[in-house]
Order: C-alpha cells, then structure tokens, then sequence
C-alpha cells in the first residue's frame, strides 16, 4: 500500500504543471499558434442571440 501513497505524492498535479496546464485551451484551438485573434465586435453578440 506504500506505493500508492508515493504516487498520490509524485503524480501530474502535485507541482506546477508550467507546460501541461495550458494543454487543453490550446486542444480546444487544435493547437493553433500564431495567428491573429478575430476582432470581436460588440453588435456581433447581441445580433446572434
């Protein structure tokens, strides 16, 4: 049983995640980079709903 405490311990999670943190916004973009984000107009939000 020792060693399921030690991976509670160790596992992904535990620390800062620096890279893995931002890994599902960017799954989300299919891993998009460097392109310019389309302008968001203010009538557009209201016109659509």
């Amino acid at each position: 049983n020792w060693s399921v405490k030690a991976i509670r311990r160790k596992t992904t999670g535990t620390g800062r995640m620096r890279y893995l943190r931002h890994v599902p916004r960017r799954f989300k973009t299919n891993f998009r980079e460097g392109t310019q984000a389309t302008p968001r107009n203010k009538g557009a939000a209201a016109a659509s709903s």
